[in-house]
């Protein structure tokens, strides 16, 4: 069945087109020219992630017979010759977005990247390279790839920087029994967490104000925002100071929409929407009476879908800028 043939016929049905334009449009549609660029892609982001991961369990399967120099020598080459062919294939350096010249550079720059992550983990491991100086293992790779990202314009390699670097700053800062007892709920963790969002946002937006590399700003925000957010649900969920955090997520959430209409943003005014509902119900529930949870409650949720409704069909209006 086809929808859009359909939707012609019940519309020259009710006589709202005529039947030449029901055959205009139909052809239009049959003939329209389809567009593979997200596709081919994708497909190559898969296929980067499956030769990475087919590397790693050829190698876990085959390590006797390999040899860990073998190893290492072929992740070094195909890591050194994806760097060269970005470097040799990339446009230079600018403060704009840059379009390269190539399309395959993109890819061959997120795999000599992911390489270098399996080679620093492999010499790790085999080795004990950095001992137990965790930091260093992490930095690293956050320079590298801050770096990289930078010079050759790609946001994905830009993500990978920052997370990198959210673990450097966490391993730096954070005591060491936090990560060893796997209890990131601590104040120490959120107070980290917290200071590091905000400085990375405060980075990006600077970086945007002096008109560098600014369509990296989406990047910046996105991941930090989302940190900022999470943290502080979690401090508001299980520090006695849950005030605080209640005003912190108001505000982010302030700021958030107010970007978002600037720059004509769903998914930041999403996030805005989506972290402040949860922090404002877990307030109510927190000041009302627990006798009250399931009379008010109810009306609450239904209350609560039926805004959810109501911004699903007027979220543009919220976006327009008076």
């Amino acid at each position: 069945m086809n929808p859009l043939a359909d939707i012609l016929a019940q519309w020259e049905q009710l006589h709202l087109i005529s039947t030449e334009e029901r055959q205009r449009f139909q052809t239009l549609e049959k003939h329209r020219p389809v567009s593979v660029w997200w596709l081919l892609r994708t497909w190559l982001y898969v296929g980067i992630l499956l030769f990475t991961s087919g590397a790693g369990l050829l190698i876990y399967k085959n390590i006797d017979t390999i040899g860990h120099q073998a190893i290492i020598g072929l992740l070094s080459v195909l890591m050194l010759g994806c760097f060269y062919y970005t470097y040799r294939h990339s446009a230079p350096f600018s403060k704009q977005e840059v379009e390269t010249e190539t399309k395959f550079v993109d890819f061959a720059l997120l795999l000599g990247c992911t390489l270098f992550l399996s080679l620093e983990g492999y010499v790790q491991w085999q080795y004990n390279l950095f001992g137990t100086r965790y930091g260093l293992a992490t930095v690293l790779p956050a320079i590298l790839f801050m770096f990289c990202a930078y010079r050759f314009d790609h946001r994905g390699v830009l993500s990978m920087g920052l997370t990198a670097l959210a673990s450097w700053v966490g391993l730096t800062i954070t005591p060491l029994e936090v990560w060893q007892a796997n209890d990131f709920s601590g104040a120490s963790a959120i107070y980290t967490a917290l200071v590091f969002g905000q400085v990375l946002i405060g980075v990006g937006l600077v970086l945007h104000r002096f008109n560098i590399k600014q369509h990296f700003t989406y990047t910046y925000l996105l991941l930090n925002g989302n940190l900022l957010f999470v943290s502080a649900l979690v401090g508001m969920f299980s520090l006695e100071e849950w005030p605080l955090y209640v005003v912190l997520i108001g505000g982010w959430s302030w700021f958030f929409v107010w970007y978002a209409r600037q720059y004509q943003s769903f998914l930041f005014l999403l996030m805005a929407a989506v972290y402040g509902y949860v922090a404002f119900t877990y307030l109510i529930f927190k000041v009302m009476d627990e006798s009250l949870w399931v009379f008010l409650g109810l009306f609450y949720f239904v209350g609560s879908a039926a805004c959810v409704v109501w911004f699903l069909v007027n979220f543009k209006k919220l976006l327009k800028k008076k």
